[in-house]
């Protein structure tokens, strides 16, 4: 049975996750569909998690953008949180990547696949940049794809896609007088002039400025790992992934 929600009324779930149930969904005088989140207002409601939350629907509705996934409606009711987003139909650059090396004996994308997609990740990460954003947490896994129809879907043509950058929770909004201090985001696809000074400072990090370069860094991770079917660095430990990052720090010193 489906569930109303306002104007909002949700179908069948399209996937769950520690963060809630995301829903099918349809809205009254719109002729699409979209993808609306359900989150326990048990757990937004904690200030470790309504920080990020709050931050993320903030920067989401400041962003237009056709390569930024569009936040239509926020709704609530007693028990939940309902953030009302486009959907998008071919699921995650991690999942078509995989999805195409079972289908290509394991080679990844071809590069002109690979220009294509970052072409439209770089112009959507230099409007951000243009917004005194930083995403902070780039990666394929918060980069979508939407197909133009079903048969493009089915048959995986990467050519017929549009990217969607998802998942601003980390992102912040800078202005002329600060920088970044605090070090959120996915190491493996880190700067690794922060994962440095993470190392040298272990936990106690402190003012640490950085500013939308980290972003850049982690273009060159995703495209690496699109173009070559893994990631730049694989690592247990954030010791051992430093350690592999070394020769970086070496070739940008000084000499």
């Amino acid at each position: 049975m489906n569930k109303r929600i306002q104007d909002i009324t949700l179908l069948n779930v399209l996937g769950k996750g520690s963060f809630g149930t995301v829903y099918l969904s349809k809205k009254d005088g719109k002729n699409c569909y979209f993808a609306t989140k359900q989150i326990d207002r048990t757990m937004a409601d904690k200030p470790s998690f309504q920080k990020y939350f709050k931050n993320e629907l903030l920067i989401l509705k400041s962003l237009k953008h056709r390569n930024i996934v569009h936040l239509e409606d926020v709704k609530f009711d007693n028990k939940y949180y309902y953030i009302v987003m486009e959907y998008i139909n071919g699921g995650s650059l991690t999942d078509c990547l995989k999805k195409y090396q079972s289908t290509h004996g394991g080679k990844a994308f071809t590069e002109e696949i690979v220009q294509y997609l970052m072409r439209q990740i770089v112009d959507a990460i230099r409007y951000i940049h243009s917004q005194k954003i930083i995403h902070r947490d780039l990666k394929l896994d918060n980069i979508m794809v939407s197909f133009n129809n079903d048969y493009d879907k089915n048959n995986l043509n990467m050519m017929n896609s549009t990217i969607k950058i998802i998942d601003f929770g980390f992102s912040i909004q800078l202005t002329q007088s600060n920088l970044a201090s605090s070090v959120l985001g996915s190491p493996i696809n880190m700067d690794p002039a922060i994962l440095k000074e993470m190392s040298n400072r272990g936990k106690k990090i402190g003012h640490l400025g950085y500013d939308q370069k980290a972003d850049i860094w982690s273009l060159g991770t995703i495209c690496y790992e699109m173009i070559i079917g893994q990631a730049v660095f694989n690592a247990e430990t954030m010791n051992e992934l430093v350690k592999k990052n070394g020769f970086f720090f070496e070739w940008n010193a000084p000499i």
